[in-house]
């Protein structure tokens, strides 16, 4: 069963009905006549409701106050748009550079809007959003598809569990589709034809793909059923036959980089970079899951900086158990 966390932020609209609520049965409570240690009980109680409500107020504001303070510091909340809309993103400075015509469909169609030199609310009818109930000949010819790495944009459980079904590698082998450009935050592509939609086509395209990708690949590892090939800055994982309990346990990949000044912050202590993830729960991130017929695949990306080492496998974290583990040394 998929949990869907319900965002907080929607129960706004009943804050106020339900304080005025509050202050009317608490007048109410007040109203009722007492005397001795009655009277006391209920001056007690109601100081102790006004208090708890005070205090909730204060900490409310003091929370406030701290996460103002760490947007001003670091330009938007860690889980929301701070890297997407930092200066760095080289999407936003493609939209910028490349007013694009017509019909734009993305899977966060706000934030290309709000780079757009002229962003009217009529403007902002030409973005489209991607969802999972779009159908593929809704993409006229001449449209284009922004697809951002949502890993940029959110780091939240609930995302990482609502998955649209497919990814950026479904969009790039679509039928008439072609790639306008490949950034770091994103993919732009073009629908060149409208063609319709054939899944059987689309599966041997995608095959083609993966086949390509192993061609090239400059490394590779068997263990456990899984060969693990290293093609450039791809690392692919690839189990056939492949059941599903053989995709259940997150996959291991710990880079360890030649430099280790290369490593984020938070990551030198330890020495290697984490980039674990789950089959198939991860789509809308910096790996891509899927099956093909009775084998498994998934693609992650790899760090742009030189690589000593990396370290894969699969590990079980409720068992503190690894199912199976290996290392890759890169060709100097």
């Amino acid at each position: 069963m998929i949990h869907i966390e319900f965002p907080v932020r929607y129960l706004l609209p009943v804050y106020v009905p339900l304080l005025l609520v509050a202050v009317f049965l608490l007048d109410r409570f007040l109203s009722i006549e007492a005397a001795g240690w009655m009277a006391a009980i209920r001056y007690g109680l109601a100081s102790l409701v006004l208090l708890a409500t005070l205090a909730h107020v204060g900490f409310s504001a003091q929370e406030n106050l701290r996460l103002t303070a760490h947007v001003y510091k670091a330009g938007y909340e860690d889980w929301m748009y701070k890297e997407i809309l930092g200066q760095h993103s080289e999407t936003l400075k493609y939209v910028w550079d490349n007013q694009i015509e017509g019909k734009i469909y993305s899977n966060f169609r706000a934030i290309a809007w709000v780079v757009d030199s002229d962003r009217t609310p009529k403007k902002l009818r030409k973005y489209r959003k991607i969802s999972n109930k779009m159908p593929w000949t809704e993409l006229e010819a001449g449209a284009h598809i922004v697809w951002f790495n949502i890993n940029k944009l959110y780091n939240r459980e609930y995302y990482k569990r609502t998955v649209l079904g497919y990814d950026d590698l479904d969009l790039r082998l679509l039928p008439g589709v072609e790639v306008v450009a490949e950034l770091p935050d994103s993919l732009v592509l073009r629908r060149t034809v409208a063609e319709p939609f054939d899944a059987n086509r689309h599966r041997a395209r995608k095959q083609r793909y993966v086949n390509q990708l192993i061609q090239q690949a400059s490394e590779q590892i068997v263990h456990a059923g899984w060969t693990v090939y290293r093609t450039g800055r791809n690392l692919i994982y690839r189990k056939k036959p492949c059941a599903p309990a053989d995709t259940q346990a997150k996959f291991v990949l710990h880079v360890v980089p030649a430099d280790p000044t290369n490593l984020p912050a938070p990551r030198q202590p330890y020495g290697s970079e984490n980039l674990d993830f789950y089959f198939r729960y991860n789509s809308l991130w910096k790996s891509l899951s899927f099956r093909l017929g009775d084998q498994c695949i998934a693609i992650a990306q790899l760090p742009a900086y030189a690589i000593d080492r990396i370290h894969v496998g699969q590990w079980i974290a409720a068992e503190n158990r690894t199912v199976w583990e290996a290392e890759l040394t890169p060709r100097r």
